[in-house]
């Protein structure tokens, strides 16, 4: 197997584990690696809209619609009227979603430091370097 393909490979294992994990600890909250992310993006960036946040977190608008709805149905997000757009509305997060994002913030820390913990801060400096790099690249490449 060629360098890229084990590149490729072991990134997507990365990933899948790291889902496995945050589905796990955060279903006592009803989120899952697929929503979290959403509350992440709007805590840094409150009040934008489905297309906004489509565009930063670089999926397609019909992904976030499903994981929105699901967020607003369980309480962590409200959609409120665009005042400048009466055919848009923002998203705003709740005082649930306030309180859990800590949770999962800490949750996220502990993984990262679990799955890095042989590696020195140098290497971890190194690889995450190298893998803006390669993403900066990928998003380049994208058709």
């Amino acid at each position: 197997m060629n360098q890229g393909k084990l590149l490729t490979k072991r990134i997507s294992h990365i990933s899948k584990y790291t889902q496995f994990h945050m589905d796990e600890v955060l279903k006592p909250y009803n989120l899952s690696s697929g929503t979290y992310p959403f509350l992440l993006a709007l805590w840094q960036n409150e009040g934008i809209n489905l297309e906004k946040i489509s565009r930063e977190m670089r999926v397609d608008k019909a992904l976030s619609t499903r994981n929105i709805q699901k967020l607003i149905e369980s309480g962590y997000l409200e959609k409120l009227s665009d005042l400048n757009d009466c055919r848009a509305y923002r998203l705003f997060l709740t005082d649930k979603a306030k309180e859990v994002i800590p949770v999962i913030k800490d949750e996220i820390h502990l993984w990262i430091s679990s799955i890095t913990q042989d590696l020195s801060q140098e290497e971890i400096k190194l690889l995450d370097t190298m893998l803006e790099k390669i993403l900066l690249r990928a998003e380049e490449k994208k058709l």
